[in-house]
């Protein structure tokens, strides 16, 4: 009888280790076979113009910071949809993080229209301080609330330009020219005011528009003109400067919360780090495309900028209560020192 209940107890303690090995191993290779958090972004823009470069440092610093506990991929030139797609996307949570142009807050939040103004800014300085300031956490609780997407971030980009197939030094020049402008409200009447020929395209169309003739003038930073090639279709690059306008890197707010906080700190502090990195690409990137670009061909035309702004003088006003801005905002942004 000893003997019996000795074996039992024996099995007993066999089986007992047997379970607690299993369980202690099991807790090790998991963390090892755990498939990672996959993080996708997309964006609108080609390979290596400015978002794309910021896009490949937020992935290697994730990855590197999230221990491969979050695996990122990238998605260029509109793989994913235009922009607005994208944004729908993350408010549905079938796409985690976008990074976009200024097209999105008009497109989405009409009331920070002024965000996207010509000739608001001063300078690129100016619009980062707005933006990562009290109006720029505004607008993103207005993203949260409306469509469940968070700005995760504020990426600096360089000033628009004008490009056009022939020299235009004043609005006069401009009376009749077919320029393609963002799908957005802000810039098709500014361009209306300036004299221009509208038509609101994705950036998307845009090459194969300005190859057909469809239109013979855009405006973009002068990245996205090399980048893009549009010096294959373009002859001259106007010293506008008109806009300065920010990428805006948007992500789910559902996978946002979604992440434990640990994470939620690697993917913060790598989108901080990446909008150093982008900012320090454009200042010294602007010159450098300028040589690229004039080795392709491109010609830069000075302009008398204030003559634009003199032509500009009012639309702001009449924008703002038509697009039912939020009142006093631009004067605001304009006030920002």
């Amino acid at each position: 009888m000893k003997k019996k209940i000795l074996a039992v107890l024996g099995s007993a303690l066999l089986i007992i280790s047997l379970v607690l090995t299993g369980c202690g191993s099991s807790n090790q290779p998991a963390a090892k076979d755990t498939k990672p958090i996959l993080l996708r972004v997309g964006y609108i823009f080609a390979t290596d113009n400015d978002a794309d470069k910021g896009a490949q440092k937020f992935k290697e610093l994730v990855e590197k910071n999230s221990k491969g506990r979050i695996e990122v991929q990238t998605f260029t030139n509109s793989q994913l949809g235009s922009e607005n797609d994208m944004i729908n996307s993350l408010s549905a949570g079938s796409l985690e993080m976008e990074v976009s142009g200024e097209g999105v807050i008009t497109g989405f939040e009409p009331g920070f229209g002024a965000l996207t103004m010509p000739f608001a800014f001063r300078d690129l300085d100016h619009m980062l301080k707005v933006f990562n300031g009290p109006i720029g956490k505004q607008l993103d609780q207005a993203f949260i609330k409306d469509k469940g997407v968070h700005v995760l971030s504020i990426w600096a980009r360089g000033p628009r330009y004008l490009t056009a197939n022939k020299e235009i030094k004043t609005p006069d020049d401009l009376q009749g020219v077919k320029i393609r402008v963002p799908v957005q409200t802000t810039s098709v009447e500014t361009w209306k005011r300036l004299g221009g020929i509208t038509t609101a395209m994705n950036l998307s169309e845009l090459y194969s528009a300005l190859q057909q003739g469809v239109v013979s003038a855009q405006e973009n930073p002068l990245d996205l003109v090399y980048t893009s090639s549009y010096y294959q279709v373009q002859k001259y690059v106007m010293e506008t400067r008109h806009s300065y306008v920010p990428y805006v890197v948007t992500m789910s707010n559902k996978f946002y919360t979604g992440l434990p906080d640990d994470l939620k700190k690697v993917v913060d502090d790598a989108a901080q780090e990446s909008s150093i990195y982008v900012k320090d690409l454009v200042v010294k990137g602007e010159s450098q495309y300028r040589a690229d670009l004039e080795k392709k061909g491109m010609k830069f035309v000075p302009v008398d900028r204030q003559l634009f702004m003199d032509k500009m003088k009012g639309l702001p006003e009449e924008v703002e209560k038509t697009l039912k801005w939020i009142p006093g905002q631009y004067q605001e942004i304009v006030n920002t020192k």
